[in-house]
């Protein structure tokens, strides 16, 4: 009778185990046929996640240690620059100055957790500025404190940098000061192949994020795709339907492809 049930429950088991990996596949056929992504071929995805460290990190974090994912994140460099609200709250600052302080030291804490858990760190500069309007002295001043800031957290030489808007990147033929400083002070610029447009609120509802990176991915692009943990304009905020729905978009995006480190595209990375 034992040897009976127990033949049941494992018959039953891999029912299951099949029942499963069939659904799987047949929504991975479902996603391959919607964003008509070629039926021989997986592409290499790396992530990043720019503007933070912003409330969501650990939340993203979660995720991408569940998924054995390995991503880099750009930080802004006066969101972990804890000095000045510790100034302000010693000096008998009001209530707002000592609160910020201990948001300044949680999301530190989470820069040491990012460091901690095997991901790449990169500097979005000091503030978010359109660097090709600075004056040069702006400009390598705002290079020069983010280094000083982040430098701990840093695990490659040179350093992975990307611009805020992209501005000194996509305009550098017109604009080459900006590159030109970032070299000079040990970085190497990151841009990005495919974005998700999650800053913008009108992609925020449904799957028009997860749509827009498809799309670009499988009309045959590799490479790092650009999203956000942070909200640029806001101290401590992050960007919460990203990181509401990032769980969901990653079992579609390996239905096409395979997540893979930055140093696989930037070889300078590898430590």
């Amino acid at each position: 009778m034992f040897l009976f049930f127990f033949r049941l429950i494992t018959v039953f088991l891999l029912s299951s185990v099949f029942l499963i990996s069939s659904t799987f596949a047949q929504d991975c056929h479902y996603y391959r046929t919607k964003y008509n992504c070629p039926t021989n071929k997986r592409f290499k995805l790396h992530l990043s996640f720019d503007d933070g460290v912003g409330s969501v990190t650990p939340q993203i974090l979660d995720i991408l240690k569940r998924e054995h994912i390995s991503a880099t994140f750009f930080i802004l460099s006066n969101k972990v620059d804890c000095q000045p609200y510790r100034q302000q709250c010693k000096k008998g600052g009001n209530q707002s100055s000592c609160e910020s302080l201990k948001l300044c030291q949680q999301r530190r804490q989470t820069l040491k957790r990012i460091k901690r858990e095997g991901h790449l760190i990169g500097s979005h500069s000091h503030q978010h500025y359109h660097h090709s309007k600075l004056s040069p002295a702006k400009l390598q001043a705002t290079i020069r404190r983010s280094k000083q800031i982040l430098q701990p957290f840093f695990t490659t030489n040179p350093a992975p940098f990307r611009l805020p808007y992209g501005d000194g990147w996509f305009n550098q033929k017109e604009q080459p000061q900006v590159m030109k400083a970032l070299k000079q002070y040990g970085f190497i610029h990151i841009g990005w192949e495919m974005s998700g447009f999650d800053w913008n609120e009108k992609n925020q509802h449904g799957t028009k994020i997860l749509d827009n990176v498809m799309k670009q991915m499988c009309s045959g692009r590799n490479g790092t795709v650009l999203l956000h943990d942070g909200v640029f304009e806001n101290e401590h905020e992050g960007r919460l339907f990203t990181a509401k729905h990032l769980a969901e978009w990653i079992p579609v995006m390996r239905c096409v492809a395979d997540f893979v480190p930055l140093s696989y595209f930037k070889k300078e990375l590898r430590n």
